[in-house]
């Protein structure tokens, strides 16, 4: 069980159902969202950002043999971004660090695909 609000982090008496205590926990996980404690609402984006690398470096170092960007840009596109779409459609508000967390999973990736050496580009 995940509290959430003013007292987040204050010890409190355990909880039973069936006999069995129920734990308190610093982060959970539901649909694939990870919602951490704390006392406001958030989410957690590290777990998305771990998952985009796996999947993207392995896309990356196999696709760039093909020299063909729109073969990388298809599988990027396929693979990768639902990790990251589906953490901003669950509509659960993110905070500006989050956003910009995952904006900075993005932007490496297309820099490298494009073979391009600068962010303006």
């Amino acid at each position: 069980m995940v509290r959430i609000g003013e007292r987040f982090n204050v010890k409190c008496a355990p909880l039973t159902l069936n006999g069995c205590e129920l734990h308190f926990v610093q982060g959970l996980t539901y649909l694939g969202v990870h919602i951490s404690a704390s006392k406001h609402f958030k989410c957690c984006v590290k777990n998305v950002r771990m998952k985009f690398y796996r999947t993207f470096n392995p896309i990356y170092t196999k696709s760039k043999g093909a020299n063909s960007e729109l073969t990388s840009v298809q599988l990027f596109k396929s693979y990768c971004l639902p990790f990251i779409l589906y953490t901003t459609e669950a509509k659960i508000p993110l905070s500006k660090s989050s956003v910009k967390l995952l904006d900075d999973c993005v932007k490496p990736a297309v820099i490298k695909i494009n073979k391009v050496h600068d962010n303006d580009n």
